[in-house]
């Protein structure tokens, strides 16, 4: 049975610094690797020059590369396509079309209607990529409760990955890694094993 893991996007930006080998780590026979639409969205908007003029390129090519030759999945939910205000197509479409997403599952549609999930994304503000504040780690943390979810995000931030943690989220936080003494693999395969159960 293979494992699923869901690559937050500043995740990819630990795999890239350190050179991961994505197939070494994330063996096909043993990982099934994924991002969620909302991630896909961030990724694409990574630009070619960063901040103090820093050049992206190698990191985008990285990541185009990594996603091509891993069979990283892109997940959603189907949806009608959304409109601005003056009747303009939205930059950012997060809905999938028909044969590319499913129907959002009943306990994802209750997840996101708690209220500790909406304080994190109601009347939040729109970023340059189009998607609300908390939208991207929104949808890693719906998904933690059935697949692991990797991130380089910082444990103490608050937020629906954080959320979704102390709910019992299969949430593996790169700043562990350190701590553990163990390779980014072997921290991924003691990960695995939690995550199938002793015995499986």
């Amino acid at each position: 049975m293979k494992t699923p893991v869901y690559i937050d996007s500043c995740a990819w930006n630990y795999l890239f610094e350190t050179q991961v080998v994505m197939s070494e780590t994330f063996p096909s026979d043993e990982f099934s690797l994924f991002i969620t639409r909302e991630v896909e969205i961030e990724l694409q908007e990574i630009p070619d020059v960063g901040h103090g003029d820093s050049d992206k390129r190698p990191l985008k090519q990285f990541i185009q590369e990594s996603i091509a030759q891993n069979s990283v999945c892109t997940t959603g939910f189907f949806g009608f396509r959304t409109f601005e205000k003056d009747g303009t197509p939205s930059k950012t479409q997060v809905n999938l079309g028909f044969n590319q997403g499913g129907f959002q599952p009943t306990a994802d549609r209750d997840w996101y209607a708690k209220s500790g999930v909406r304080a994190h994304l109601d009347g939040k503000p729109i970023r340059k990529s189009g998607l609300g504040h908390n939208q991207a780690d929104a949808s890693l943390g719906v998904r933690s409760f059935g697949a692991i979810v990797l991130t380089n995000e910082k444990k103490t931030k608050s937020g629906p990955l954080r959320l979704a943690a102390e709910q019992s989220g299969q949430v593996l936080y790169l700043e562990d890694l350190a701590a553990s003494n163990l390779s980014l693999k072997d921290f991924m395969l003691l990960a695995r094993q939690r995550w199938t159960g002793p015995g499986a």
